[in-house]
């Protein structure tokens, strides 16, 4: 079966490099995979290129682009190549940030904690977070941290006092309590956020011609003003200049 899906995959892609048009895979949930794939897709019209994005579990992404199967990694930190426990040899970063992450502490409403969290004060209990997010990973200890597959079940975990809290990004977080009423009765965003960085797109290096074209995308993107009004439009933090 996996091998039918490679294959059908490479097959897809060439296909669709042929007729201009790219496969790009997120492993984020919505609203940042919506920002992230009206941006790509603005992006890439000048050159006539159409997209096509999927969602993946990420450690899938990682492997489908790096195999050239798929065309290219939406969001990624800008370390993640020297960061990342599967193979992305053939990954190229995209030297103009896409957006900025906000990673955000979720707790019970009437937890008492210190207002402005810190990974010292997340640590002090149990924490949930997104399997497969290294970058938060290495700021939580071991022995009472757990790595979940769903954000949403990581928010029920807390609300059902599984965990004393959960480490995801600040748009999903809140997207899902704007989605659900009873978990925005229950939970709360502490803010500042704890953490704050830069997410790059990666392309395979088979369309390395196309990166500087498409840093000038986003860059001009930046000074029309598309790219503000995509962030505010779904609610995440665009990229700072």
């Amino acid at each position: 079966m996996k091998f039918i899906l490679s294959l059908f995959l490479f097959v897809f892609s060439v296909s669709v490099v042929a007729q201009g048009k790219l496969i790009f895979a997120t492993h984020t949930d919505s609203p940042l995979s919506d920002y992230l794939e009206a941006v790509i897709l603005e992006a890439l019209k000048p050159y006539s290129i159409q997209v096509e994005v999927i969602k993946l579990p990420g450690s899938r992404v990682i492997a489908q682009v790096n195999s050239g199967r798929i065309d290219g990694d939406l969001a990624r930190v800008e370390n993640f190549s020297s960061i990342s426990d599967i193979g992305s040899s053939n990954y190229l970063r995209v030297n103009e940030p896409i957006m900025m992450s906000e990673i955000v502490m979720v707790t019970l409403a009437e937890s008492e904690i210190e207002q402005q969290p810190t990974w010292k004060s997340i640590n002090q209990g149990s924490v949930a977070y997104l399997r497969g997010s290294k970058t938060i990973r290495k700021y939580l200890k071991e022995h009472n941290s757990f790595s979940i597959n769903d954000n949403l079940q990581m928010l029920d975990m807390v609300a059902n006092k599984r965990v004393d809290s959960a480490v995801m990004f600040g748009a999903i977080a809140a997207q899902i309590l704007r989605q659900s009423p009873e978990l925005n009765q229950q939970l709360k965003i502490h803010q500042p956020p704890v953490m704050r960085f830069h997410l790059f797109t990666y392309l395979h290096k088979k369309h390395v011609q196309l990166i500087p074209k498409l840093e000038h995308s986003l860059q001009q993107l930046k000074k029309s003003g598309f790219i503000q009004k995509a962030a505010i439009k779904y609610q995440v933090t665009p990229p700072s200049n």
